[in-house]
């Protein structure tokens, strides 16, 4: 693994992953670490023009969809994520390889091959780089889609993500317009991942804005250098 720390937001619709992830790279950014949001799909030219694609209700079988999103995960990865932590750059990622084991492989049901395929795609596309640290927002999909259809146009931060104005908006809810067994079988799907240890961290997503920040912070603060993390807390007391 390079210099950098890889974090990454993990979750099912109206989770809340976006505004931990933006959260949480402005108080690394006050603590004085460098560190760069991405986004999946989405962050390149490439992930943004597939984004378009992936996000509407077009027409694309399975396996499509599949390769799609490892297409913009390989852009992504070696254009910015691995030239970042190579640097000393903390990543943070909104979704990464276990969203497409959750959402092709376990919601898609891509047959009985298909994990070791998607197993193979990421390992592929990502050079075999894994997270430090994965926080799983996990909420009821019930409760998540309520969520996510309450705010068809959530705005994202301009200042996080410059070429990504807003989210999903009504013509765009591929995913949220799925069947509720679709959602409960990526939930699962996390849940197993989650228990497999190796840095995942689960978190109760019906929790406050202010509480889910405390948590990750809690998890991330030991392993960034000790200066400047005072002024991070300071501005936030919520943190302490």
């Amino acid at each position: 693994m390079a210099d950098g720390l890889f974090i990454v937001f993990e979750g099912g619709e109206g989770a809340g992953k976006s505004v931990q992830a933006e959260r949480l790279c402005q108080l690394l950014q006050e603590a004085g670490r460098p560190a760069l949001l991405v986004h999946e799909p989405g962050t390149t030219s490439l992930g943004l023009y597939l984004r378009d694609y992936l996000k509407s209700k077009r027409p694309l079988t399975k396996k499509a969809e599949l390769l799609l999103f490892a297409s913009a995960r390989a852009q992504l990865v070696e254009s910015q994520i691995i030239p970042a932590l190579n640097e000393g750059i903390t990543i943070v990622a909104d979704r990464f390889t276990a969203s497409t084991v959750a959402y092709q492989g376990y919601g898609r049901q891509l047959g009985p091959n298909g994990r070791d395929v998607i197993d193979y795609l990421n390992n592929y596309v990502t050079g075999g780089i894994r997270p430090h640290l994965t926080f799983l927002l996990d909420i009821d999909p019930e409760e998540g889609l309520r969520r996510a259809k309450q705010q068809p146009s959530l705005p994202l931060d301009p200042e996080m993500y410059p070429d990504e104005a807003r989210a999903d908006q009504d013509d765009s809810r591929r995913f949220e317009d799925q069947s509720l067994a679709f959602h409960h079988r990526v939930r699962n799907a996390y849940l197993r991942l989650a228990e497999s240890g190796g840095g995942w961290h689960i978190l109760d997503a019906r929790s406050s804005i202010d509480v889910l920040a405390a948590q990750v912070w809690e998890a991330v603060a030991p392993l960034l250098p000790k200066v400047n993390l005072d002024s991070a807390t300071a501005s936030h007391p919520a943190l302490l």
